[in-house]
């Protein structure tokens, strides 16, 4: 999952910003820097705006000439996913642990972008939902 995000120097910072996520505004004081808090910027967006709102998390857009595209991991793209999947579903974190035999905790966790999850366990929630993962190798 990658999202495009605009940096724009301003004296001796890089400021970030996502045409897909208004709530993003990071800033680095090297390019490197603000594409590394760019991400950082993007997953609390995630976390704060959208799943503590409940609200569906918008897909990455096609970037466009002169942005820049900021990676996040693979878990958290699969976490998005699901989380998206369930919004579309109208399944509650409670109806999810009650399909997966869960306690409230561990299906909290899902929502928890920096927290590790063993991908038996993201695969066991998709299935809860009626979906599967399909893993897809493109080059770096």
């Amino acid at each position: 999952m990658q999202y495009p995000v605009k940096i724009v120097r301003d004296g001796d910072a890089y400021c970030v910003t996502s045409r897909d996520l208004d709530q993003v505004n990071s800033v680095g004081y090297s390019l490197e820097e603000a594409l590394h808090e760019a991400a950082d910027g993007i997953e609390t967006a995630l976390m704060i705006f959208y799943m503590d709102g409940k609200q569906a998390i918008p897909l990455p857009s096609k970037k466009e000439e002169g942005e820049y595209l900021v990676d996040l991991p693979a878990q958290v793209a699969a976490k998005v996913a699901l989380y998206n999947e369930m919004i579309n579903q109208k399944v509650t974190r409670a109806e999810l642990g009650r399909r997966l035999h869960w306690k409230q905790a561990q299906v909290n966790r899902l929502w928890e972008l920096d927290h590790s999850t063993k991908l038996e366990a993201l695969e066991a929630a998709f299935h809860a939902v009626g979906k599967k993962i399909e893993l897809n190798i493109v080059a770096a």
